[in-house]
């Protein structure tokens, strides 16, 4: 991060609005002055420690992004790709700014992704299905929003990766492993996964604050998929509909469902205070995903500020900080096998309080 973008952030929000066409850097010069105790909290949350951690982990994804020829031989090469790029872009790098190295590996994950994309906007490699694609979506529309000098060609591919977010939507209105209504491979009554289904609505926010025509269907179907999918504790079920799980709940997924309903622009509602205060009771237990896990509870507790993401950044900044390993990488979950993907997990939960994308605003 740029000494420069640095005193920014701490000066400044980033708008949540960027819009289509804007050549200006990602930092706004209009924002209004954030409050002392505001200032206050971010100069305490970016510790020199938490500092030392990214830059040793972002050392460390550039390592091994180029010892593996970007990720191609590691499990989930577009989700590694995806979230190393929104890495940097949390760091205040761009494809324009930056340490040399930064620079080119950000460029590198985005020639990676539009390689990847296929005709119909599907951007898939190695079995990533919809879970990396929708990362990818997401990290195009960001660093789209994020560049001095925007590049046409991540403009289109993204229009067609949207698209395909709405073609591919179930009939619950939620999304699968594969996009529905494609042949064999899946069809339109399936129930949706709601740790799928939060990579895809995150997408269509970040597309929709650049301007891009989102099909409002599309909104009120997933706003009713994770309605229905909250559970009476205040979690959120796997799947919903006839055969699904839905008698529990865990909190990797429900601090995706959580992070579904602000995409969805639900901000106050009964049901995001219920999805709060599970989160709030469960999230120092020990889970199968805490990467995954803990990428998503951030950004929500993060939105409910004060006291609430005091305490629970206190926690969880501790605990990225015990399990870095040596080479900057972190230690893997019971089921995280991508040392690249959980890396990029534990970085970009450590920029929530850089304030820089648009997704870490409140």
């Amino acid at each position: 991060m740029t000494r420069a973008i640095r005193k920014k952030a701490i000066r400044c929000i980033l708008p949540g609005m960027i819009f289509l066409g804007a050549t200006a850097p990602a930092v706004s010069q209009s924002q209004p002055e954030v409050s002392a105790r505001d200032r206050r909290a971010i100069r305490a949350e970016i510790t020199p420690e938490l500092r030392l951690a990214v830059r040793r982990g972002l050392s460390q994804m550039v390592r091994l992004q180029q010892k593996t020829k970007s990720f191609k031989s590691e499990d989930y090469p577009v989700a590694a790709n995806a979230l190393m790029g929104m890495a940097l872009l949390a760091g205040g790098y761009t494809d324009k700014t930056g340490p040399r190295n930064y620079v080119a590996g950000l460029k590198l994950n985005t020639a990676t992704l539009l390689e990847y994309q296929k005709k119909n906007g599907f951007i898939d490699v190695v079995d990533s299905r919809m879970y990396g694609y929708g990362f990818a979506s997401l990290y195009l529309a960001l660093g789209y929003g994020m560049s001095a000098s925007p590049d046409t060609r991540i403009r289109a591919a993204l229009g067609r990766a949207i698209k395909l977010i709405e073609r591919a939507q179930g009939k619950e209105g939620g999304w699968d492993y594969l996009p529905a209504g494609t042949g064999a491979l899946t069809n339109k009554s399936t129930n949706g996964d709601t740790s799928i289904t939060v990579c895809q609505t995150m997408a269509l926010r970040a597309a929709r604050n650049l301007g891009i025509s989102v099909d409002a269907g599309v909104v009120d179907n997933a706003k009713r998929y994770i309605q229905r999918a909250q559970l009476n504790d205040g979690g959120f079920a796997y799947r919903i509909g006839r055969g699904s799980v839905k008698d529990y709940s865990e909190f990797p997924r429900s601090s995706a469902g959580v992070c579904i309903l602000y995409s969805l622009g639900d901000y106050s509602s009964v049901k995001i205070r219920k999805g709060i205060v599970y989160l709030e009771k469960n999230y120092r237990k020990l889970n199968n995903f805490p990467h995954y896990a803990h990428y998503y509870c951030a950004q929500a507790m993060f939105q409910v500020g004060g006291r609430s993401w005091k305490d629970y950044f206190g926690w969880v900044n501790k605990q990225l900080l015990k399990y870095q390993r040596q080479d900057g990488s972190w230690k893997a979950g019971l089921m995280e096998r991508s040392v690249a993907v959980r890396t990029a997990m534990a970085l970009n939960l450590h920029h929530v309080p850089y304030r820089i994308l648009p997704i870490h605003e409140r």
